[in-house]
């Protein structure tokens, strides 16, 4: 028989059983979306921590001692840490033979429910114009245009544009450009000239509806270049321990610090989901084998009939497995489409929630995760209806006739 008498019978029995189908449909969907919905949240994480730290642009980063974790969570969140430490421990760590540049950096909130603040609860990151090496990289545009003593950057996910005025503690601030987005809470940040900063605290007593407590002689963070080897540089890790030896008073944070923290806070989500779907999955298998097992049953006679008018075994089981195959690749395509779906909706929810950057993965990545999802689907149905569709293409015309009666 041909194609389309194939596709005519297929269509008649999908719509014989629509309750059947839609519960098969709905257990690979369920399976299909845990999947996917693990991988995406494994790439976007990855991706968005590989732009986290290339953002950092530093080689290590010195915090007050025991305050490591407190940075971490800033950058992944967004939220705002606050912690000061005396400003010349710079010069001292600048004055190390293997270390190449250094820039401060201070932390600040803006405040909440305050006319003061154009935008509350904000992470505020004080940066050294002529010292940086790690933000002005990440200007989407006109990064060599100097920056004015009031012109601050913005992460992506500032919803300002360039040439706009901010308010922050009662100053008034221009947005002169909009960062590179990296998934990380640092695109919720803005970038304001250290100057600026201290002037703002300064002047926060008279402007500010609460004074912002920032002295001159205090900064956040030490943003760490290192000489490369052949200039007498130490690796990272070596270059940490002597700093942390020589300066007892900081801690100092190595990109695999920050690859450390996502890997743990990622690790129970992707475990529960991976693991709920490798349990129903064979589950699911079983079920898609015994329904279309059960439907080859209750049609022999239409089998018989089908054999009796010129149906070869070809075609039962290309119509069993084609059954299957329908069903799985329906379910499959409603559960990626929830969980990508559901995962962009809910990205930055995520992201707060589990502390982990999220970058929504290129087309590419994007589509190898969705292509290997409904291809597993279609495996599992067609590997699961191939008992059925074998044992239907042996049957004799004339004793499932009989039999089906």
């Amino acid at each position: 028989m041909s194609i389309s008498a194939l596709s005519l019978v297929l269509s008649r029995d999908l719509k014989r059983r629509p309750a059947r189908n839609l519960l098969l449909g709905l257990c690979v969907a369920a399976v299909t979306g845990m999947q996917v919905a693990a991988a995406l949240l494994d790439a976007a994480s990855r991706r968005g921590l590989e732009l986290g730290l290339a953002r950092m642009g530093a080689d290590l980063v010195a915090v007050p001692r025991g305050l490591s974790d407190e940075l971490t969570h800033s950058y992944m969140t967004g939220e705002a840490a606050l912690f000061y430490m005396d400003a010349a421990v710079e010069q001292k760590i600048a004055a190390l033979p293997f270390v190449d540049r250094t820039s401060p950096q201070v932390y600040i909130k803006s405040l909440s429910g305050a006319s003061c603040c154009s935008a509350w609860n904000i992470f505020l990151i004080g940066f050294d114009p002529a010292t940086d090496f790690t933000v002005r990289p990440w200007l989407t545009a006109h990064r060599e245009t100097p920056l004015g003593p009031d012109d601050v950057l913005v992460g992506a996910a500032i919803a300002s544009e360039p040439g706009t005025n901010i308010k922050f503690y009662g100053r008034q601030f221009r947005i002169a450009g909009t960062l590179d987005a990296t998934g990380t809470g640092l695109d919720t940040t803005v970038f304001i000239p250290i100057r600026a900063a201290y002037l703002m605290a300064k002047e926060s007593p008279v402007k500010a509806v609460k004074p912002l407590d920032l002295p001159e002689s205090k900064v956040s963070a030490v943003m760490i270049k290192l000489k490369p080897k052949s200039a007498g540089g130490s690796p990272a890790y070596r270059a940490a321990y002597e700093l942390e030896m020589r300066f007892p008073e900081i801690s100092v944070i190595q990109p695999e610090d920050f690859m450390v923290r996502v890997q743990k806070n990622l690790a129970a989500t992707l475990g529960t989901l991976r693991s709920a779907s490798y349990a129903v999955w064979p589950v699911t298998a079983l079920l898609i084998g015994l329904v279309f097992g059960m439907a080859a049953n209750e049609r022999r006679r239409e089998i018989g009939l089908l054999r009796a008018m010129g149906a070869t075994r070809g075609f039962v089981f290309r119509m069993i497995i084609g059954g299957a195959l329908i069903v799985c690749g329906a379910g499959a395509a409603a559960g990626m489409a929830a969980a990508a779906g559901l995962t962009s909706a809910f990205s930055r929810l995520i992201a707060l929630k589990l502390e982990v950057p999220f970058y929504w993965p290129g087309m590419g990545d994007l589509a190898a995760i969705l292509g290997a999802a409904c291809a597993l689907a279609l495996l599992t149905g067609g590997l699961a209806a191939l008992v059925p569709a074998i044992s239907a293409s042996r049957m004799e015309p004339y004793e499932a006739i009989r039999r089906g009666e």
